[in-house]
């Protein structure tokens, strides 16, 4: 990668004017001054956004602003519309302004509450994305998988300007983060084969690219012998395996191998020579004792019809007030391109449910406060421990396995003897405003952390993190005229 001196570098402020203000043979407009910074020659270059590209013949005039005029039909071309703050580099072997970087969100429009907003429960956070992006240079569209035309390599989508959303026609982006909510969705074939051409034909840079199986996680992190004494014994769901299990075991848990949210999850305790059945529903717990194992299974049966099931050895968890606790550390990676912790909270189960989700009328704690609260027979975690076992687990995570992560949401537990136990990573954590944890602040630190993520990938880190340390040697990502 070149130094940030061999390329010249500017945040410039885009204005988009009609032809008929340009001399003969001029599509671009910029200061003497902003040319000198930029390292531009003085004959035509290409310039870039996204995966468009054009000739730019530029006039110099006498000023020092950072504005750039650019004429109506080179915009068009650039897909580029209405005033714009970007950054922008001059690589003088390509012969390339590069302007970026491009995020794109990847949202599917079904999401839950869009009947009263545009994102529904995700609108602040595409917000706050869309306001950290425009405050670094970052140019931001959210579109949803039908909105992408790889024929005219363009994306039909949603920019934030004048405080409102609005429709747009964007070129590739450089990098997509992946936010769709529904697993089907994201399975299906022609979304597949679309992402697919993104990343090989099109070399955007595609990250948190699908949801997790509970099941492959768990081979996948089993085979670190270090994380495999933290996983709970789970085995894909069989009849002949939940008695043997639960006679073990005294409770396990069965939970759909794509489930989120808690939903489908099944506790199932022999107690007593009784067999106890507990799922949530919308009202709370329901509980069924059945004095007769065939019966419990007869029952078990039927929740279980049609989706796919893990079956997991129950733990003898800490409680807090005689409810279940568990501690969800977000990791992602940072402006270097390090995993870094980004929160940690405790979350408190509903006294009528079994599980400690949001979505199930589960709180919020300070992990701390909860820690310090929670007793263990032998030496308890503390919060440290707590983050750098999480740290651990995403690094182990992302060279054990298959595509590029840049967040996961990390579930950890403690039991009565103090030892800590990985649960679930999910890598679609939620974003909705009931997990704002300082709702005080304009962004929220996830945030901002996915910008500074974003810069890194796509190698702009050496120009608009001025003031950082120099990140460790990267492979080049370099976009070139096409």
């Amino acid at each position: 990668m070149r130094k940030g001196i061999d390329m010249g570098y500017a945040r410039i402020v885009i204005q988009i004017v009609s032809e008929r203000y340009f001399p003969h043979q001029t599509n671009m407009i910029m200061s003497q001054s902003l040319a000198s910074r930029l390292n531009l020659p003085r004959r035509p270059v290409w310039v870039t956004f996204g995966s468009a590209s054009d000739p730019a013949l530029i006039t110099l005039i006498q000023n020092h602003t950072p504005l750039v005029r650019v004429s109506s039909r080179l915009a068009e071309r650039l897909k580029i519309t209405g005033q714009k703050t970007l950054n922008a580099r001059y690589d003088p072997s390509a012969r390339c302004l590069m302007l970026g970087p491009f995020l794109g969100i990847l949202m599917n429009r079904d999401v839950e509450g869009r009947d009263t907003q545009l994102f529904g429960v995700m609108t602040r956070f595409m917000e706050e994305c869309a306001q950290a992006a425009a405050s670094r240079g970052v140019y931001l569209t959210v579109f949803p998988p039908e909105g992408i035309d790889l024929s005219s390599k363009t994306i039909r989508g949603w920019t934030w300007g004048a405080n409102r959303w609005q429709s747009s026609q964007s070129p590739l982006p450089d990098v997509v983060y992946n936010r769709l909510t529904s697993r089907r969705l994201e399975r299906g074939t022609v979304l597949q084969q679309k992402l697919n051409e993104l990343k090989t034909t099109h070399h955007v840079d595609l990250f948190n690219e699908t949801f997790l199986d509970k099941q492959q996680m768990y081979d996948t992190l089993s085979k670190n012998e270090q994380i495999a004494k933290m996983l709970p014994d789970t085995q894909p769901w069989h009849i002949s395996r939940l008695k043997p299990m639960v006679e073990q075991y005294r409770t396990v848990f069965l939970k759909p191998t794509n489930g989120s949210l808690g939903q489908g999850i099944i506790r199932v305790t022999l107690q007593d020579g009784k067999w106890i059945c507990q799922y949530s529903e919308a009202t709370g717990t329901v509980t069924r004792i059945f004095p007769q194992y065939r019966e419990a299974l007869r029952r078990i049966s039927r929740k279980t019809a049609g989706s796919r099931y893990i079956i997991q050895r129950g733990l003898n968890l800490v409680t807090l007030d005689d409810r279940s606790v568990d501690f969800r550390v977000l990791v992602q990676k940072n402006a270097t391109g390090v995993w870094s912790v980004t929160s940690t909270v405790a979350r408190v189960a509903n006294d009528s449910h079994i599980v400690s989700n949001l979505a199930r009328g589960g709180t919020l704690r300070k992990a701390g406060e909860v820690l310090a609260s929670i007793h263990t027979v032998g030496i308890k975690p503390d919060l440290r421990t707590m983050q750098n076992t999480a740290l651990t687990i995403a690094r182990t995570f992302e060279e054990l396995a298959q595509g590029h992560f840049a967040e996961l949401g990390i579930d950890l537990v403690v039991d009565k003897r103090g030892h800590l136990w990985l649960i679930e990573l999910n890598s679609k954590p939620s974003k909705t405003d009931d997990t704002v944890t300082r709702p005080t602040l304009a962004l929220r630190p996830s945030v901002v952390r996915l910008i500074d993520y974003v810069i890194f990938c796509t190698d702009w880190a050496p120009y608009i993190h001025i003031r950082q340390p120099r990140r460790p040697q990267q492979k080049p990502f370099r976009r070139k005229p096409r």
